[in-house]
């Protein structure tokens, strides 16, 4: 199995506490929990994460952030690696195992190894877009968790079909990256 960029980068413990999202006024949508993986509908980051998108979302004012997920535990980390597996197993029924690990995990972070730390699991990682004052998702060009190469984080700096989600992509791109976050090449 291929370890993703950051699964091998050692975590340790910053004694930053989980925050509950619900007191930093972002738009909040707990996907998992509404797609019954998860039995908990509250959301929780790192307080300094928190901190930190709540002062580059008045920065961006008058658009804010939806958040879908934040921590997570790894039990539903696990309930999303499988349905994912079982999504490509079903769509995919002459995979091997071998290509099944490589396409779910560029994607998902096992769960159930204890010497990979899924990085949602340290309450540092966060999805999230942008939308505007009525609530209203921006074009980035894919769903929440769409799972293919058009999700990549540049796709659209390098397929031109949609300049509206390769701007919206880059407004969130760069705002993020200018508060020293970091995005994940295969997710925008």
């Amino acid at each position: 199995m291929t370890l993703l960029k950051y699964e091998h980068i050692p975590i340790e413990e910053s004694n930053d506490p989980l925050v509950d999202l619900t007191d930093y006024g972002f738009e909040l949508e707990p996907a998992y929990y509404n797609d019954g993986l998860s039995d908990n509908p509250d959301m929780h980051l790192r307080k300094t994460v928190a901190e930190l998108l709540a002062a580059l979302r008045d920065d961006l004012s008058p658009l804010n952030f939806k958040i879908w997920d934040g921590w997570r535990p790894r039990e539903v980390q696990n309930k999303i690696y499988m349905k994912y597996w079982k999504e490509m197993a079903s769509e995919h029924q002459g995979w091997t195992e071998e290509q099944l690990l490589e396409q779910v995990g560029t994607f998902v972070t096992v769960a159930t190894d204890p010497n990979i730390i899924p990085i949602h699991a340290t309450g540092g990682s966060v999805d999230l877009t942008l939308v505007d004052v009525s609530g209203a998702e921006l074009d980035m060009g894919t769903d929440f968790d769409h799972f293919g190469p058009e999700a990549a984080a540049l796709y659209f700096e390098h397929h031109g079909e949609n300049e509206t989600a390769r701007d919206n992509r880059r407004l969130l791109r760069e705002a993020l990256t200018k508060a020293d976050f970091r995005y994940d090449d295969d997710e925008w």
